[in-house]
């Protein structure tokens, strides 16, 4: 009993870890995610697990995961700019999204920020949530459902650590995760398959932002 509560509790001060502290203290250029990756892999080498129990899977990432991420990833940037940024325009004042304007016109930097994007926002986030948070809360609950419930939770979870762009960017980041989430279950629960969504995604933003046309 100890012992799960000792597990329990780690494991809700990493979740809570690598949560804040990208954060809480601004290390340059991404390299907090170096600082989170070693604690996750610190875990769950204490708890006799491996990435394989997270569902990145040996040898997973075939002819098609590329397909399929591709295609998802098209998806959700047409969903995002034809449906909910159509949507929340009729309710609210949505300003232009500015973050990574600082990339137009430079291309060394758009390419230095796109493979940022698949090392961060694709392999580094999938695994932390997705994977290593998203499967810890699915423990915790341990009812009939677990999956859809810890994927909701940690959808929420995943918007507020988007709180940097403001209610709207928490929301579309909350409706990603849960996109994520169900491509995860569709696909057995095979974390390549939103890990290459996610960075597919990431990729094509970033090249309408490139290009000048993400606000078009």
């Amino acid at each position: 009993m100890k012992t799960k509560i000792k597990k329990g509790l780690l494991d809700l001060l990493t979740i809570l870890f690598v949560v804040l502290f990208p954060h809480y203290v601004p290390l340059p250029f991404y390299s907090y995610a170096i600082i989170c990756w070693v604690t996750v892999w610190w875990v769950l080498h204490r708890q006799n697990k491996s990435l394989r129990d997270l569902g990145l899977i040996k040898n997973g990432v075939t002819v098609k995961v590329l397909l399929a991420g591709t295609v998802s990833a098209l998806i959700w940037v047409a969903f995002m700019r034809w449906a909910y940024l159509p949507v929340v325009r009729y309710f609210f004042i949505v300003p232009e999204y500015t973050e990574y304007n600082f990339i137009q016109d430079h291309i060394f930097t758009f390419v230095l920020i796109t493979v940022a994007a698949w090392i961060i926002g694709g392999f580094y986030e999938e695994i932390i949530f997705r994977g290593y948070i998203q499967t810890t809360i699915e423990n915790w609950l341990g009812v009939r459902n677990s999956f859809w419930f810890s994927g909701l939770i940690t959808s929420v979870i995943f918007g507020l650590y988007h709180w940097q762009q403001g209610f709207l960017g928490v929301m579309a980041a909350a409706l990603g995760g849960l996109f994520w989430t169900c491509l995860l279950k569709r696909f057995g629960r095979n974390l390549w398959y939103p890990i290459f969504s996610h960075a597919i995604f990431d990729t094509i933003t970033l090249t309408l932002i490139y290009l000048g046309l993400f606000n078009a």
